[in-house]
């Protein structure tokens, strides 16, 4: 039995009350905890961008990925190594927006991500 599917989502979330907490030392953190959550939920990551208050994900899902289970492992695993690594009061607000992205418009959305930095110089972590 063949399958086929191209259901690609673009994920944002931010920090507790968008406070400009990430700062560049963190960036890996999110970035790992991220991949680390990917391959635990079957999530094939395309482009991401972690800035100082808020991150964007653009992923790829089967049909039976449980979305909220992806943001849950990569927003509490990074949570709790940067609060591990010094900065204790992190923490990330509730919930997340998610919207599918369609196979036509993939490109386009891997730029806008890509570009976040240059988009928002002022909330690039240092």
């Amino acid at each position: 039995m063949h399958k086929a599917y191209g259901l690609y989502v673009h994920i944002t979330w931010h920090t507790w009350r968008r406070m400009r907490a990430i700062r560049g030392r963190d960036v890996i953190h999110v970035a790992e905890s991220i991949r680390e959550a990917a391959a635990r939920c079957g999530v094939h990551v395309h482009e991401r961008a972690v800035l100082t208050e808020h991150v964007h994900v653009l992923v790829s899902i089967r049909p039976d990925t449980a979305l909220s289970s992806f943001v849950r492992h990569a927003k509490s695993e990074s949570a709790r190594r940067i609060r591990r690594k010094g900065n204790g009061m992190f923490n990330w607000a509730r919930g997340y927006f998610a919207e599918f992205i369609s196979r036509t418009h993939l490109r386009a959305a891997c730029v806008y991500i890509a570009r976040q930095h240059r988009r928002h110089p002022d909330l690039v972590p240092t």
